[in-house]
This record gives structure tokens, C-alpha cells and sequence, in this order.
């Protein structure tokens, strides 16, 4: 096989995760790509790493130990065609290149100056993870930008373009497209994925995979493996005429073609350079034929320079002390209510599991068919930014899905059976009665207990008008109750989350659960 065809390769299997992920992101259920996405998702190399010990060291997080060693024998074949992110910079790049003259096109070769900043933040990552913060892995992580990019602005694109064609297919009497419930994000999480895609986009705009060999902790660490890789791009000096072709077209800037030298840790192997050259100059060679070639790079240097940047990251451990975010827990006049920490999803195990395995991906966010899973900012603080959590006031967790649980990567959110769901009680209810709509307007109500799915909401007679009573060992903490109560701002029947979930106990004969459908809301 010819060199050059590489690059097709390498083009068709990044065009095809790319649009697998768009379409798990997006919502579209597809059992005939289900498997083919699966796949492609478990090599993703934080959540897979994430998944390994949050699981137990399970075999479906085994995936990142596959990118290891595709790297190790291969290069950065993960960061060309398997990262979602990486075939988005690459589409950013061609869009890009449409508008720009035809020498500013062309890439021109970096030195590697950028070391300490790309294992400095690569050690920043790993201490801040190993201390308890997922911090900067959730504002890094390549997969885990790529999701929140997609969730806050592919899926509405992809929503209003269902929802258009619809309404136009509706006007002819045609009614095959049905129209899909759009979702709505908070402003601030929307400005933080704006900030990461101009991001993104300026630096691949301007400087190719600049962003992938200095930011991004997933490139660095490959880079890293890489540089030892078994087959390398290297120059064959007898065919080379210093056309330097291949240098203008790396966007990694990693060929130096005056000097005939390929930096290994920044190469992401998309293999341009191969379609590039016209007289065959460049070829893979054995590390072996390398070594013998090879010339000193300065590799002790380098190995001397990322001790230095894990160092001094560790000089950053007091900031990952938990500081949640200010509350104000008094208005004038109204009796403030809601869970003290946020309510995690179903499967999520524990508070501390949570927090110590979501990479904020919004996957879950994508799938969850009432929307209750939304993106928070610093609800977990610092450790846990821009986690999801449940918000009952936006909708309530529905008791008959486990979307969330089928889809989460990292394990953060482990899989659940339908029967084993309905058991887990994320919270309890918690109900005010000083500002319930019975006591204050003195009229029926009743919302809250038509809408629990397990009756552990009970209407009990009260002065001479009926007032909720909850049962907390039957109470799931799904929040439809919440959802349903028609008070504001300050739900006078709010879920408290538990920190460790707990098993809620069994129904008795004929108590449910009921069947809650969300249209029979009536607030």
C-alpha cells in the first residue's frame, strides 16, 4: 500500500466518528450505529481511564490501554482520526483555509519551545485528579469539549432544523417528521462552550493543532508515548529535495524540512505530509533504523523539563481545597427551599463517585428525555465544574428511563437494569408546609402527590383541606413532585439529596407505581 493512501484512511474512519458522535450527541437513536459508537466512545482516553477504576477495574474501560498501544507502535493515530475534537479543529482548518490567501494557507515549522507549558498542564491535570478535582480535566478534555460544544449549539441547531422542516412538512399535510421538545441551557454554560469552541476555533484557524500541543492533556500525554513510538515519519535523505511541501501542509508544525527532522511528540499522524511529497521523501522507518540515525534531541532535556513542570504543579495543591459556591439562603418575605448539594443522577452512586469520575461531557444531558440532566457551573465547586446535576424545577427524572446510565463513559454513572433504578433513592422530599398553596391561599391543590409515580406523596385531611405527607422509605427523590408543585420561587415540596443514594423500599400490593406522563402536568 502506497503511503499516500494513508491520509484517505485516515480521513474516511475521522469523517465516521465524527458523525457518530454528532448523532449520539445530537439524540438521534440509531440500533444499527449503536455498536460502531460504543466502540469508538470506550477508546476515549480520560473517560476510559475514569471508567477503569470507577468500575473496578471493569474490561469496558480497557479502551485507553488500545490507544496506548496504537500510539506506542503507531504515533498519534488517536489525535487524527479517533478524537471527535481533533476532526472538528480539521474541518475548522479547511473552513478556514477558504477565506485566507493561498500563502497564508500554508504551515510553516515551530520549534518545540512550548514544553513546560504542555507537561506543566499535563501535570496540573494529573495532580488535580489525583487530589479529588476533575477541574481541568472537564475544561481540557478534548471528548469532554466536544460534547459540550455539540450539546449547546449542534443539538439546538439540529433541533430547530427538525422542527422547521416539520412545521413545513405539516403545512403539506404531511405529518412524518414530528416535532422534538427543545432544550434549553443555562446562560453561563452556554458562555463557557462559546469561550472553549472561539478557543479552539482561533487557535486551529491560525496555527493548525496548536491547541492539541499545548492545552489539551490528552495530546500531551500521547505525545509523550509517541515520542518512543516502534514506526516513526522520518526523511529518506536520498529521495528529499528540500521542496519543503510537507512542512507547509503539517498543521502540527512538527516538520522542519530545511533540517529533515519530524518532532514524534507533536506529530498527530494525519499524514498529509505522505500525499504532499512528490518524490517520495518521506517513509516510516523501525525505531531501530532511527536509533541508528538518529542524532541527540535533547530527550534527557526533555524528560528533565516535565520532572520540573510536575514539581512545580505540585505547589498548586492548597487551591484544590472544596469551597462550594455562596448561597443566599434568605429573601424577604419567603421561605427559601432546595437541596443543599445538588441531586446526582440515578446510577451515579454517591456524591463523592459523582464528582470524582463525570468529565462533563453532557452526554447524559443529551439523552435524558425530560431534560431534568442540565449542566451546572460551580454547583459542585471547584472540583466539580460544570458537572450535570437534576434540576426539578426544569423537569423530573423520569421513572421508567435509564438512558443515562446506558450512555455515561467514564462509569461516573454506572449501568442500571429498569428494575434496579426504580429501587435507588437519589433523594427524599422534603415538604414546607409554611409555604404550601393550601395553607397560604387556603384552596385544594394536590399536585404533588397526583404526580408521584410511587405514592410516597399522600394527601392528609387539614383543617378541613387536604395537605401532602410524605413517606420518605418509599420516596425515589425524582422530583416529579417538585416539578408538579405550582409554588415560586421557592418550592414548597423540594427533593434533598442523599450524598450516598440509598434503596428505597418496596411497594406495598397496589400502591404503584403510577403512570406519569409529562403533558398531565397541569402548571
Amino acid at each position: 500500500m502506497k503511503l499516500r493512501h494513508l491520509r484517505t484512511i485516515r480521513i474516511v474512519v475521522s469523517v465516521l466518528v465524527i458523525v457518530l458522535f454528532l448523532q449520539l450527541f445530537v439524540g438521534i437513536d440509531s440500533l444499527l450505529l449503536q455498536p460502531f459508537t460504543e466502540f469508538f466512545l470506550r477508546l476515549q482516553v480520560f473517560p476510559s481511564i475514569l471508567r477503569f477504576f470507577a468500575l473496578f477495574f471493569t474490561v469496558s474501560g480497557l479502551g485507553f490501554l488500545l490507544v496506548f498501544l496504537l500510539t506506542f507502535f503507531f504515533g498519534r493515530v488517536y489525535c487524527s482520526s479517533i478524537c471527535p475534537m481533533g476532526t472538528l479543529q480539521d474541518g475548522i482548518i479547511r473552513l478556514a483555509g477558504l477565506f485566507k490567501k493561498k500563502k497564508k494557507r500554508k504551515f510553516v515549522y515551530s520549534d518545540n519551545k512550548k514544553q513546560v507549558l504542555r507537561y506543566g498542564i499535563l501535570a496540573l491535570t494529573l495532580i488535580f485528579w489525583m487530589f479529588g478535582s476533575l477541574f481541568l480535566i472537564n475544561l481540557l478534555d478534548p471528548y469532554s469539549n466536544f460534547g459540550k460544544i455539540s450539546v449547546s449549539f449542534f443539538q439546538p441547531l439540529a433541533l430547530w432544523l427538525n422542527n422547521t422542516l416539520a412545521i413545513f412538512l405539516e403545512a403539506q399535510g404531511n405529518y412524518s417528521v414530528a416535532p422534538l421538545m427543545v432544550k434549553t441551557l443555562p446562560w453561563d454554560v452556554i458562555m463557557v462552550s462559546l469561550v472553549i469552541f472561539l478557543t479552539v476555533a482561533i487557535m486551529a484557524s491560525l496555527r493548525g493543532r496548536l491547541f492539541c500541543n499545548t492545552l489539551c492533556p490528552v495530546g500531551s500525554l500521547l505525545g509523550l508515548i509517541a515520542s518512543k513510538s516502534r514506526y516513526q515519519i522520518a526523511f529518506n535523505d536520498e529521495a528529499c529535495n528540500f521542496c519543503g511541501r510537507c512542512e507547509r501542509v503539517c498543521k502540527a508544525e512538527c516538520i522542519n524540512s530545511k533540517t529533515k527532522e519530524v518532532d514524534q511528540s507533536r506529530c498527530v499522524s494525519c499524514f498529509n505530509c505522505f500525499d504532499a511529497c512528490p518524490n517520495q521523501g518521506l517513509t516510516y522507518k523501525s525505531i531501530a533504523a532511527l536509533r541508528a540515525e538518529a542524532r541527540p534531541d535533547g530527550g534527557d532535556s526533555n524528560k528533565r523539563q516535565f520532572l520540573l513542570s510536575l514539581a512545580t504543579g505540585l505547589l498548586s495543591i492548597p487551591i484544590l481545597k472544596k469551597h462550594a459556591q455562596a448561597r443566599d439562603e434568605s429573601k424577604p418575605g419567603m421561605i427559601p427551599t432546595g437541596t443543599e448539594n445538588p441531586v446526582t443522577p440515578p446510577g451515579s452512586l454517591s456524591y463523592d463517585h459523582f464528582t470524582g469520575e463525570c468529565i462533563a461531557c453532557y452526554l447524559c444531558v443529551s439523552v435524558c428525555p425530560t431534560n431534568v440532566i442540565v449542566p451546572s457551573f460551580f454547583d459542585y465547586g471547584l472540583e466539580g465544574f460544570m458537572q450535570p446535576k437534576l434540576d426539578f424545577h426544569k423537569n423530573f427524572c423520569n421513572y421508567d428511563c435509564v438512558k443515562c446510565s446506558e450512555v455515561c463513559p467514564t462509569g461516573a454513572i454506572t449501568k442500571q437494569t429498569l428494575e434496579t433504578k426504580q429501587k435507588i433513592q437519589i433523594g427524599v422530599a422534603r415538604f414546607m408546609v409554611e409555604s404550601c398553596i393550601v395553607t397560604v391561599d387556603r384552596t385544594d391543590c394536590g399536585a404533588c402527590s397526583e404526580h408521584c409515580p410511587t405514592k410516597a406523596v399522600n394527601m392528609v385531611p387539614h383543617n378541613g383541606l387536604f395537605l401532602p405527607e410524605v413517606n420518605p422509605d418509599i420516596c425515589v427523590g425524582c422530583g416529579a413532585c417538585e416539578y408538579a408543585c405550582p409554588t415560586t420561587p421557592y418550592k414548597a415540596i423540594y427533593v434533598e439529596s442523599n450524598l450516598t443514594h440509598k434503596e428505597a423500599l418496596p411497594f406495598e400490593a397496589g400502591d404503584g407505581p403510577r403512570q406519569t406522563e409529562m403533558d398531565d402536568f397541569p402548571f
